[in-house]
């Protein structure tokens, strides 16, 4: 009887399985069923899924800030491809290996803010359960579990490698710099006027708020790369490299006349100054907890000040931020206070359970306010959503919502300034001060915007928190026990 070998048993199975999907292309080309043709790729995406993982996790940083959301893709369900699929592909497979005995690392887990992030998740389901939407707000939860469980809980395991930091790092800064470049690019055609900012970034993003938001993660890091670089043994070239990113992304705040990242960038690097002349966290608290209070008894007095500013949107850079912190006629501030004032009302009307996750922009309208309402509002309530990441999850989760997303925030930020001051190496200390400050690049623009439910904006700040869960657990030894670079 004829024998075959191994090897050319293989080949045939090669030959069987070409001739087999050649044929199955076709009559799918003849039937318009064009779908089929993608097997290939998720055929090879299910095989890194299971046997190596981490290549997803690098192609997701990469691709986050390149991927193109699409609004319904049936079901009323919105998905930024290609990462949404491969991120729900990774969260099926995490839970599988949970679920047939495999768990995280204790020292994950039974962290502080890790369990914070737990109690969230627990809390953001019960109020989904009794919300007055309870099929948008199970989207919401779902999508909020599959980025917890995989940017946080599982990046902190394929951190415990110190060079995986600095890949997801990369990957994710050099795709932010091609995002960048296109945006300049359309942006340029309309000779970089204020209004060409507001759209030259699509397909890949809505609004050149989140845009401006998304890019300012990668400012911190690449600050660090290109002055501190030496820590990391990157060589002159490598930092001149970063130093040149860091020019290109800059710039891009800068035109994305987004003036809650200028504010929010101008204030991570003034917390940067205070960090390098040993402010402690708690100091910063204290400060910052003060400054409230005196907000809050001199608040009309400033409402006062702030109304004599006329300054309205520009396009001169200077003049676009003296707009600022004006609430009497820029539309743009008077429709965030007529938000705002919404929420706190949905609030006091539910302040235990809330509305439900991502109810917000399906109930607002029923609380606006004649009186509160723009030129750019709507009657329905249906557009946009509330303008604050603290202010959201009060209203649709009630008033322990809003404090564990508070409580998350901080101990992210106490984390960084405890491995900064503390860290038993310099590799630890500076990589902690780069995941930290991006981080607070969003968290000062969150008081003013809300993107965490975005593919764009979440994956990098679970990511970086789970950079600074991985250097505390895993990294925080004296650099001649640790992990190489």
């Amino acid at each position: 009887m004829l024998s075959l070998k191994p090897e050319q048993i293989s080949l045939c199975w090669i030959y069987l399985i070409g001739i087999l999907f050649t044929g199955i292309s076709i009559l799918a080309i003849a039937f318009d069923f064009y779908f089929i043709l993608l097997l290939p790729v998720a055929l090879i995406g299910l095989f890194l899924l299971v046997f190596s993982p981490d290549k997803i996790i690098y192609f997701l940083a990469f691709a986050v800030p390149l991927s193109i959301p699409v609004k319904d893709v049936g079901g009323g369900f919105g998905l930024s491809l290609p990462t949404e699929p491969l991120i729900a592909l990774l969260f099926c497979g995490i839970i599988f290996k949970l679920l047939t005995g495999t768990n995280f690392d204790r020292k994950i887990v039974f962290n502080i803010l890790s369990l914070i992030i737990a109690i969230d998740l627990i809390w953001l389901a019960i109020t989904a359960a009794t919300s007055t939407m309870p099929f948008i707000s199970f989207k919401y939860l779902l999508a909020r579990s599959w980025y917890v469980i995989v940017f946080y809980f599982g990046l902190s395991h394929l951190f415990k490698n110190f060079k995986a930091i600095h890949i997801f790092i990369w990957g994710f800064c050099i795709a932010t710099t091609i995002l960048v470049l296109y945006t300049m690019a359309n942006h340029a055609e309309g000779s970089f006027t204020r209004l060409y900012a507001y759209t030259a970034m699509r397909p890949f993003l809505p609004d050149h708020g989140m845009y401006a938001a998304a890019i300012s993660f990668c400012i911190p890091p690449l600050f660090i790369y290109a002055v501190y670089g030496h820590v990391f043994k990157y060589s002159l070239a490598t930092r001149i490299f970063a130093l040149g990113l860091l020019a290109i992304i800059t710039i891009g705040v800068v035109l994305s006349f987004t003036r809650a990242s200028w504010l929010g960038v101008g204030l991570t690097f003034g917390i940067y100054g205070l960090m390098l002349v040993g402010f402690r966290f708690r100091t910063l608290l204290i400060y910052a907890v003060l400054a409230l209070v005196v907000f809050l008894f001199l608040q009309q007095d400033f409402l006062n000040e702030l109304s004599r500013n006329k300054q309205d949107s520009a396009d001169n850079l200077e003049e676009h931020l003296q707009s600022f912190s004006n609430v009497s006629t820029d539309p743009s501030n008077l429709e965030r206070l007529n938000r705002w004032n919404c929420a706190l009302r949905m609030f006091q009307d539910k302040p235990v359970l809330g509305w439900g996750p991502g109810t917000y922009t399906y109930q607002y309208g029923a609380f606006q306010i004649s009186g509160e309402m723009t030129i750019i509002s709507t009657n329905s309530g249906d557009l946009g959503n509330v303008h604050s990441e603290y202010l959201r999850p009060l209203c649709e989760s009630g008033v322990l919502g809003g404090l564990f997303f508070l409580l998350i925030v901080l101990f992210s930020i106490n984390k960084g300034f405890y491995l900064f001051h503390n860290g038993k190496n310099p590799k630890v200390r500076y990589m902690a001060l780069a995941a930290m400050l991006g981080l607070m690049t969003y968290f000062s623009h969150a008081v003013l915007n809300n993107y965490s439910e975005f593919d764009k904006i979440a994956i990098p700040m679970w990511g970086f928190m789970a950079i600074l869960l991985a250097l505390q657990v895993f990294h925080n030894e004296p650099e001649n026990t640790s992990q190489k670079t």
